[in-house]
């Protein structure tokens, strides 16, 4: 009778045992939609982040033609983009400075842009408390839509003596040629940390970012993301090369979408639960290349 009792009680253990490792399995499995939502995260990260970095490159240089006196029109370019000021001086405030790509032309890193960036200024990127906001008409980088507003204001330096930026989107969306659409609401800092003593060169800067951002995934289901380690952003290289940020889809757990460890390229892994795949960093949709 006694051992009746141990093997039943020993068949409900072990029984248990292999259903826990079952359900264990499961939950650290990384599915292809859970890689594609960090794939499409990473995207709409190039994607806005490559907004921000044209227009605050278009401020610098305008900023640096204005004070030092080589700006005499409000017509910085007559090529493709075309890039306007509406107060080329050194004292009328606010200004707004317009990029506008017309029907499309492609630039660095054979991005072709369309539509316009527009760009409403109320001081100089240096100085506290200035603001810039960005809004789009008809903007399109690759084919793919992109739309929301972006407030900048300078927050002024930290106790490392580094001036801080605080970014927010609001109406943040994407729609891909393939009718993908992806939505995205953040607040974020930017910290400046190499480059800002040297502003007629824009091309040593580099910044940290971190914040959280919220919004809807290409199923349309909701999201969160926060940055877990400082994403590192340089002007000489086309993708964020380090940190990492936490995604999560639901009541699913964290998936981890890692940057790197400093390198220029455009790798990066997304991993749950010591599960690692590795994907490519693109301004293009996936469903497209």
């Amino acid at each position: 009778m006694k051992t009746k009792n141990y093997l039943y009680i020993l068949s409900i253990v072990l029984v248990g045992a292999i259903l826990f490792q079952s359900c264990e399995k499961e939950t650290s499995s990384l599915t292809d939609d859970e890689v594609a939502i960090a794939e499409d995260d990473a995207l709409a990260e190039s994607l806005f982040d490559d907004i921000f970095d044209v227009a605050i490159a278009a401020e610098q240089l305008i900023d640096g033609q204005i004070y030092g006196g080589t700006l005499k029109s409000s017509v910085v370019s007559d090529s493709c983009p075309n890039v306007t000021v509406d107060h080329p001086d050194s004292t009328y405030w606010p200004k707004v400075i317009t990029i506008d790509y017309g029907d499309g032309c492609t630039g660095f890193y054979e991005q072709t842009r369309s539509g316009k960036i527009i760009i409403r200024v109320t001081g100089r990127y240096r100085v506290t408390g200035t603001s810039r906001t960005i809004t789009l008409e008809n903007y399109y980088i690759n084919g793919i839509h992109v739309e929301g507003t972006k407030t900048v204001t300078n927050d002024g330096e930290n106790d490392e003596g580094n001036i801080c930026y605080s970014i927010e989107l609001t109406g943040g969306k994407i729609t891909t040629p393939d009718s993908i659409v992806i939505t995205r609401e953040s607040v974020r800092t930017r910290e400046w940390v190499a480059g800002s003593d040297t502003w007629w060169n824009i091309w040593d800067d580099v910044y940290f970012i971190t914040g959280q951002t919220t919004g809807t995934n290409f199923r349309g289901v909701g999201y969160s993301r926060t940055i877990i380690i400082p994403l590192e952003w340089a002007a000489t290289c086309r993708f964020i090369k380090s940190g990492s940020i936490d995604i999560v889809v639901g009541e699913n757990d964290p998936i981890t979408l890692d940057f790197g460890d400093g390198e220029c390229d455009n790798e990066a892994t997304v991993s749950r639960n010591g599960e690692t795949k590795t994907i490519l960093l693109r301004y293009r949709h996936r469903n497209l290349n």
